[in-house]
């Protein structure tokens, strides 16, 4: 080979390896480097501030859920009270509903009943009279004028237990006399009150 040859290869050689040295490393300028640094610490700075702002808005919404979900907890208690409250209510209006009776007064059906539980208490009943049925808005009511005879004691047991029934009856006036002056018989006058809502 000729020197020639040679020193056109070597020339051709060192050429190429200019070239290559001209296509330089971009990671091999330091102020690029620090420049796409600076730029990516920004990024990721502004991505830090970002995501901080939604996890405190979140962190919002969440404590105002949960107040929202402790108030309809409490909402919830209070139905469920009232639900058991108005059950007790209930029960109780329909037990004070059978206190009252519901058909209307009816005066020989009235006269019959006291007739029948004066006789259980070993008296007898010597008049019935009655006062017109009176209206009040809630009930009607009606005043039953009664004269019983029999003993003190008799008595006595047969006005305890009218006014002690289930349904509501109120006596109002009782006047106890001696029948006759040898006998232990009494004659009681009593103004037994009876109810109805019909």
């Amino acid at each position: 080979m000729a020197i020639s040859d040679v020193i056109n290869k070597k020339k051709k050689t060192s050429e190429a390896e200019g070239g290559k040295s001209e296509k330089k490393n971009i990671f091999e300028d330091v102020r690029l480097v620090i420049a796409i640094l600076v730029v990516l610490i920004l990024a990721l700075i502004g991505l830090i501030v970002y995501g901080s702002s939604q996890i405190k808005e979140t962190q919002k919404q969440i404590s105002e859920i949960k107040v929202e979900y402790s108030n309809n907890q409490k909402a919830i208690n209070q139905l469920l009270a009232l639900k058991k409250q108005s059950a007790i209510y209930k029960a109780r209006k329909d037990e004070y509903d059978e206190m009252i009776k519901s058909e209307p007064l009816d005066q020989m059906k009235i006269m019959i009943d006291i007739e029948n539980r004066v006789e259980k208490y070993n008296c007898s009943l010597a008049s019935v009279e009655f006062d017109e049925t009176v209206d009040t808005g809630l009930v009607k009511q009606v005043n039953a004028y009664i004269t019983i005879t029999g003993g003190f004691n008799d008595i006595m047991r047969f006005c305890r237990d009218t006014v002690n029934e289930k349904q509501i009856k109120r006596i109002d006036k009782i006047n106890i006399t001696k029948e006759s002056e040898d006998s232990n018989t009494m004659k009681a006058e009593i103004t037994v009150v009876e109810f109805s809502r019909g």
